[in-house]
């Protein structure tokens, strides 16, 4: 078995955290040698893949196009995974969207490991050091010489026809606007403009935004395993039977591939390594285990006239004009939360009583994101005729298990999320179907002016605010789908210590979503991008 060269620093995986931890290595030690390794291609100079249509990668020759097993609460379907196969990982298929959750998400991270570090107010400035933000509101909150350009539909010039209209509808629905219109600043319990880290519309891909210059990048590159000699981390093995040697291992494959390489490593439940006849390293039974994701289900409503042309796919020609190809068809996004009532109930039966210190309990949450689309979306066509509502449940407490089917790290981890398996997780889709209905079709301006009410799901009636809990849980049964926001499977204080450093082995780390221990209430790469920043300070010790 040959080996090759002897590296200061061996990244597992060229996605978001990959990037930026070579980027920033290179930025902090310019002498260190560093490889990142990447199982796919480099994409950075696919002129296609920095455009708004590049959604349509989802499920393409970018996408390692997993899929869960047979999930138990959701009428037992097998639901896709995507994640991006590309340096650059997620970036290059992702749709962009730049939410960082709430302060309370890292004060209860920090908690949860006894690391201020990770509060929001120790990660705030690595927040800042990502973004290049658009404006000068909440200026504390925000970088303005960050890497990531992000942009608004305001600050695009996307004014959508039926901007204003949700916007009095969300404040007569008891939403209120955040200050400075700004879902970011910390506190996101109300709505405000959608975010997207987008450059005039272009994507912005991970290797582009943090250059790999002075950084050696091995792509077509799978890594069958971390190469540990005692405790202690010396290389990587590649599935072509060679190695490469180095002084630290830094593992950034993503929730699904972290930890099947400490897996196939020897780090993992015993009785996984044993069943596969890998040597036990280090017996950790909770490799693999809090792995969780956010549910997200579309919604079509008809439009009462469509010739006001309100939709995308109406004749409007508005819609024509070039900056309504910078960005996602939508103006706001709004968090909303539940009755403590409703959420104390649900906890009670999911765990026999009420404990004040539920960490559901102890801070004030927004637990659905709710958007309002300017299209149809599947099965409806995109005719002019409808738009839609999309929602995503932000702070699941269902919890699943990311595992091996084999020792080849050809084929594919087994995802099983566990969706939608507490009565906290029912209950608040219970009650936000009931309020999107509400704000849809109820006394506001969309429901008095524009919506003529729900195109149902094929086999379902048309939903209401009196849909009984049955209907409304069997509805997420069958249209319930991945946000594609898989972390926590090789959770901080429990795979990870607070420095990112693997217990139990010398020399190597994860870096990327796999590690949150908690659920990050929002799309997560802003989170991925902050994580892998201070990670990197810590690594290289930079202050």
């Amino acid at each position: 078995m040959a080996a090759t060269g002897e590296w200061d620093y061996i990244i597992v995986g060229g996605g978001l955290a990959g990037c930026v931890v070579a980027h920033r290595l290179k930025e902090y030690k310019p002498s260190s040698r560093i490889v990142v390794l990447e199982a796919g291609p480099d994409v950075s100079a696919n002129k296609e893949i920095l455009q708004y249509s590049t959604l349509n990668f989802i499920g393409g020759q970018f996408d390692w196009g997993y899929k869960t097993v047979p999930q138990t609460h959701l009428d037992g379907r097998k639901l896709d995974i995507p994640a991006g196969k590309a340096l650059g990982g997620g970036s290059v298929i992702n749709a962009c969207g730049w939410l960082r959750g709430s302060a309370a998400d890292y004060d209860s991270w920090a908690e949860a490991v006894q690391d201020e570090r990770w509060s929001y107010k120790g990660q705030l400035n690595y927040f800042k050091l990502t973004e290049k933000w658009y404006d000068n509101e909440n200026a504390d909150s925000h970088g303005h010489d960050g890497k990531l350009q992000i942009e608004s539909p305001i600050s695009t010039g996307r004014i959508y026809p039926l901007a204003s209209i949700a916007e009095q509808s969300f404040e007569e629905a008891g939403v209120k606007k955040l200050p400075g219109n700004d879902v970011n600043t910390g506190f996101n319990v109300g709505f405000g403009e959608i975010n997207e880290n987008r450059k005039q519309g272009a994507r912005q891909i991970a290797p582009i935004a943090y250059s790999l210059d002075g950084i050696t990048v091995k792509t077509g590159t799978l890594v069958r395993g971390v190469k540990i000699v005692g405790s202690q981390a010396v290389g990587v093995h590649l599935d072509d039977g060679t190695e490469i040697l180095g002084k630290e291992v830094i593992v950034s494959a993503g929730a699904y591939r972290s930890p099947q390489v400490l897996i196939l490593s020897g780090i993992g439940p015993k009785e996984t390594l044993e069943k596969h006849d890998i040597e036990v390293k280090v017996d950790n039974p909770l490799v693999g285990t809090n792995y969780n994701d956010h549910i997200m289900l579309h919604l079509n409503w008809k439009l009462k006239d469509p010739s006001q042309g309100y939709s995308l796919g109406s004749p409007n020609p508005l819609f024509a004009k070039p900056e309504f190809l910078t960005g996602t068809p939508l103006s706001h996004v709004a968090n909303t939360p539940i009755p403590r009532s409703q959420l104390e109930a649900a906890i009670a039966k999911d765990d026999g009583k009420v404990d004040p210190n539920h960490d559901l309990l102890k801070r004030d949450w927004a637990v659905m994101e709710n958007l309002i689309l300017y299209l149809g979306m599947p099965p409806q066509a995109i005719d002019g005729t409808h738009i839609a509502t999309t929602m995503m449940a932000m702070k699941p407490t269902s919890r699943g298990t990311v595992t091996i089917e084999s020792k080849d790290p050809k084929v594919a981890p087994v995802l099983d999320p566990n969706f939608l398996a507490t009565e906290v997780d029912k209950a608040v889709w219970r009650h936000s179907l009931r309020g999107i209905t509400a704000l849809m079709t109820g006394n506001t301006a969309l429901g008095r002016e524009v919506i003529a009410g729900e195109t149902p799901y094929p086999g379902f009636e048309e939903i209401s605010v009196n849909s009984s809990d049955e209907y409304l849980d069997s509805r997420v049964k069958a249209q319930g789908l991945s946000t594609f926001h898989g972390s926590g499977s090789c959770a901080m204080g429990k795979v990870v210590d607070g420095d990112l450093r693997v217990k139990g082995v010398q020399n190597l780390r994860v870096v990327d979503a796999s590690v949150f221990p908690i659920s990050i209430g929002a799309h997560i790469q802003a989170a991925v991008y902050a994580l892998a920043e201070q990670a990197t300070v810590i690594i290289a010790g930079a202050k």
